[in-house]
């Protein structure tokens, strides 16, 4: 496998500053390991816990099962697993032979399974047995003729009709690859954007590791703080801020598998969580578990929310069972990269999208390539240590998003503020952001253009109280026809989508408003969308 390379001006920079160094993510770990072995390092709802020692053992061993598989340095092993104590495991036994992570969340449908193994060549891929309503048994079988030649199958669970992780952990242990270095490709983590497909940001440990040192620094968070993830660790945020944030530090990680308002509190309760972070659906049903007890989280200093803007209304409400919460934004290609720090104003967390992290550069771009002064709304770009190296096996997609000068143009559209801070104010990206996880509307409109009663279609995000927005398919139905929202559904869901990604509401309309040139206008749509409470299948003009 062919990965973007770090710009040697930019590394050369960004090494004497400091900002890359020549540790790698497992030998900090296991650093941590050896500090303090019998510590706990992860729990997860299950009631299963891991000390360092536990932790690092089940690695080395799960290392040597991929090892004796011929699998190493540079090769990718995509792994499909809830907020399990064996994710961890497996995330850094694969790390720890210099092999790369691609971690998907396990929303994704057959589709988009196979579409990341196969992008990846993925050498070996961690499925559980079943999770919530998927039988992942009749996933595999179902799979299997479209996942990459030799791939090695692993599953999790009781059950399993493949080998199991606990099979792997039977294996000799292996050491740390002695030929990995801090600039080798750690992470492939898939995102959606504009393009149809999701794209595969690679990141290096150095990349990684500076945004995590750069976020525990401006929170002021150590080995002594446990942190709690509901969000999942096969996303970025989990991924980078729980996992490795934390076990490179050398602190406790508590795991949630099955988000619930009342079960999340009970658990950052139970295990002292002192912070966290997710979406705004997140926060406000565990305000609204704690508010319905009249209990509190005694030991938990803040809230990292993001992936929408946050309601004035809801930072108070949390506010009120004593949460404190703190706006943050990034993406995978520049994760994080403003927060409202600590010591800022509470109303900053809805009235800004936080502050650029130290070492991370900010610029609202407007046309021209013209930096614009305070208050004029332009395109956010930001640049630093933290910044992905480009796109897997896509350099014309890198090439647009990540110019030679080093900064990400993340297509949201932002305002500067006068203390620094920054304002989304929109998106160029044509997505949509349900409950945090982003969706390609180009991907289902693709989908659903080749359905037999679809003339035309325009998929759209429509505000959701909690979820921040869903999907609404508007489509032209062919002449005769009128497909139901459970027809689409189950043609979407035959083809692999994942349910995630299905629209939740459906309009059957003659015609679309275009301009003249013939592009269709979405925002008008959208505005019809939000201005009516019009929620039937009827065609309307």
């Amino acid at each position: 496998m062919i990965f973007p390379a770090p710009d040697p001006v930019r590394a050369a920079r960004y090494r004497a500053a400091g900002h890359w160094r020549h540790e790698t993510i497992p030998a900090l770990i296991e650093a941590s390991a050896q500090r303090t072995p019998e510590k706990i390092a992860i729990r997860d709802a299950s009631g299963k816990a891991l000390t360092y020692a536990a932790l690092i053992e089940a690695a080395s061993r799960f290392s040597g099962f991929l090892a004796a598989k011929g699998i190493g340095r540079g090769d990718i092993v995509t792994a499909c697993l809830p907020n399990w104590c064996e994710t961890v495991i497996g995330f850094l036994g694969i790390m720890r032979i210099g092999a790369v992570v691609n971690p998907v969340p396990v929303t994704y449908g057959r589709a988009d399974i196979a579409y990341v193994t196969k992008k990846c060549a993925s050498k070996a891929l961690l499925l559980p047995v079943s999770f919530r309503s998927t039988d992942y048994n009749a996933l595999i079988d179902d799979l299997a003729p479209e996942l990459p030649a030799g791939i090695a199958l692993l599953q999790v669970g009781e059950g399993a009709t493949r080998p199991t992780l606990a099979e792997a952990l039977r294996a000799e242990p292996a050491a740390l690859a002695a030929t990995m270095r801090a600039d080798d490709p750690v992470a492939v983590l898939f995102t959606s954007g504009t393009e149809s497909r999701p794209k595969g940001a690679v990141h290096t440990h150095n990349t990684i590791l500076f945004g995590e040192r750069a976020l525990a620094t401006a929170l002021g968070v150590d080995d002594r703080d446990i942190a709690f993830m509901a969000s999942p660790i096969s996303h970025t945020t989990g991924f980078m801020h729980g996992v490795i944030m934390t076990l490179t530090l050398g602190g406790t990680l508590s795991l949630l598998d099955q988000f619930e308002g009342k079960r999340a509190a009970n658990q950052m309760r139970d295990h002292a969580c002192t912070w966290t972070m997710g979406a705004t659906p997140f926060l406000a049903d565990v305000a609204t578990a704690l508010a319905a007890e009249n209990t509190r989280l005694s030991a938990l200093r803040y809230y990292l929310c993001g992936g929408a803007p946050i309601p004035e209304a809801l930072v108070k409400r949390a506010a009120e069972v004593e949460i404190r919460t703190l706006a943050i934004y990034g993406s995978t290609e520049s994760p994080p990269h403003t927060m409202v720090h600590p010591e800022d104003p509470e109303e900053n967390t809805w009235t800004t999208d936080g502050r650029p992290l130290a070492g991370i550069e900010v610029r609202i771009v407007g046309d021209g390539g013209i930096d614009l002064p305070a208050g004029e709304i332009g395109e956010e770009y930001s640049r630093g240590p933290n910044t992905f190296l480009g796109y897997l096996g896509e350099p014309d997609l890198t090439a647009k998003d990540f110019d030679a000068e080093g900064w990400y143009h993340s297509s949201d559209l932002a305002r500067m503020l006068p203390d620094g801070s920054v304002r989304i104010s929109g998106r160029l990206k044509d997505i949509i952001v349900r409950g945090g996880q982003n969706i390609s509307v180009r991907e289902i409109e693709d989908y659903l253009i080749a359905h037999p009663s679809v003339q035309m279609v325009v998929v759209v995000g429509v505000p959701h109280a909690r979820l921040g927005e869903t999907g609404c398919a508007v489509i032209v139905p062919k002449p005769g026809t009128a497909p139901t929202l459970a027809e689409i559904t189950d043609y979407l869901l035959a083809l692999g989508v994942a349910r995630f990604k299905l629209p939740e509401r459906l309009e059957l309309w003659s015609e679309l408003p275009q301009t003249p040139s013939g592009k269709i206008q979405k925002f008008l749509i959208r505005q019809k969308l939000n201005n009516s409470d019009h929620k039937s299948s009827e065609p309307t003009p």
